[in-house]
């Protein structure tokens, strides 16, 4: 009888031994994981400011080609997602160079960082999208941008696309817009 308690507490032993190494070999994975990813997002955000930002969505970086607001607006109205309106986009003919104002009102500090995609929309419900900017924090305007093609002469039926991102680590996506726009090309 001693036998087999001798034996059944070496055999416990041997089981505690290699559930503390699993143990202790999953919480080192997962702090080198850990590292890695810290270490890669860091250089995602230096590569974007040394090289330069390309206009095409780097998607979820912080968009360098937006600049400080001027628009403080103060409301007593429910804390909501603020999003700027903007009817009409006037493109010179033969440029894919366009001069718009894409903003992310002040209201939002500390709640919403916001992208634009400038999209040309048809009868179908589809739509063909032209620009896409990176993250636009709150009081920054875009207001220089490239499309990714250039436009024949004309009037278009577009769409601004506004996607507001919590600014939270994550930055989770919430409810988004779509505001009806003109698009002229002359």
């Amino acid at each position: 009888m001693k036998r087999e308690d001798n034996k059944q507490k070496n055999n416990t032993e041997k089981y505690t031994v290699i559930l503390l190494g699993s143990i202790l070999f999953m919480l080192c994975v997962m702090t080198i994981i850990m590292i890695i990813s810290m270490v890669c997002r860091c250089t995602d955000l230096i590569s974007v400011q040394d090289q330069g930002y390309n206009g095409g969505g780097v998607g979820m970086l912080i968009d360098p080609n937006a600049v400080d607001s001027s628009d403080v607006q103060s409301s007593d109205e429910e804390q909501g997602v603020a999003i700027s309106g903007i009817s009409t986009i006037i493109i010179p003919k033969g440029k894919k160079e366009a001069t718009v104002d894409f903003y992310n009102p002040d209201k939002n500090v500390d709640m919403y960082y916001q992208t634009f995609e400038l999209r040309l929309t048809d009868d179908s419900g589809g739509y063909e999208t032209l620009y896409t900017s990176g993250l636009v924090e709150p009081g920054k305007h875009i207001e220089h941008i490239t499309l990714s093609r250039v436009l024949d002469s004309g009037e278009y039926r577009a769409v601004v696309h506004v996607q507001p991102y919590r600014m939270n680590e994550e930055r989770t996506p919430t409810n988004n817009a779509d505001i009806k726009t003109k698009l002229i090309v002359k």
